[in-house]
């Protein structure tokens, strides 16, 4: 009688484990899904918890349920991602720049990290390590709101201007397509300044786009930016 309730017992609690661990996977695609998973049998709830907590700018939720996640999966670049996210939220800047810098060595490919990196970096006023993961979204054109809007933040300042001048300025092909799709979001002064300093340290930015770039722009600030090289009109 002991060995079968014992028995018994272990099927039951087995179940429970299979459940729970059913409801958790389910929860990476049915976000509804996440408040029935306990914390003790969270993996992808616990992700779907780090991003509602960033979402709402519960900083302090958030760096604890992304504490969490990473505890019980700490191999994804994702992870360490949403941890500078919640970390930057926080005002965590020490925590921010060390998970946006182990999450971009260990998934620069991946967009959300590349998007954390670059938050990260803009809060400790590193206009270096941002410019570069701005570029490369612009690049792949990956998270192309959030982009514009850091593109927009960066080149407020000079620094951040001039650490964005080394990109365009840079061999590639996705400085051209920028000009019409991220740099219209900011303001026509900075973009007028950015340009001015790109084309002077031997940036290549074509005409057509660049004549794009100005025609979606007030009347009064066309002249700030129109390339000493183009034509007239």
């Amino acid at each position: 009688m002991m060995g079968r309730l014992i028995w018994t017992g272990a099927l039951l609690a087995l179940a429970v484990v299979v459940i729970f661990a059913q409801l958790d996977r389910a929860s990476r695609f049915q976000p509804h899904l996440t408040p029935l998973v306990p914390r003790a049998f969270s993996g992808f709830a616990a992700e779907q918890r780090s991003r509602d907590a960033i979402a709402a700018e519960a900083g302090e939720t958030a760096v604890s349920e992304a504490r969490r996640l990473i505890a019980r999966r700490p191999l994804p670049a994702e992870h360490l991602a949403l941890l500078s996210l919640a970390a930057t939220q926080d005002g965590e800047r020490a925590l921010a720049l060390a998970a946006m810098e182990a999450s971009a060595t260990r998934g620069w490919r991946v967009p959300v990290a590349q998007l954390a990196s670059a938050r990260a970096a803009l809060s400790a006023e590193r206009h270096d390590l941002a410019a570069q993961r701005i570029a490369a979204l612009l690049s792949t054109g990956s998270l192309p709101d959030e982009t514009r809007a850091l593109l927009a933040e960066l080149i407020v300042s000079a620094e951040g201007r001039a650490a964005m001048v080394e990109r365009y300025a840079a061999d590639g092909h996705w400085q051209a397509n920028s000009l019409t799709v991220a740099l219209p979001s900011a303001d026509p002064r900075d973009v007028a300044l950015l340009l001015a300093e790109a084309l002077d340290a031997g940036a290549t930015l074509p005409c057509d786009r660049l004549a794009i770039l100005v025609a979606s722009v007030a009347a009064e600030d066309r002249a700030l930016f129109w390339p000493r090289d183009c034509p007239a009109d």
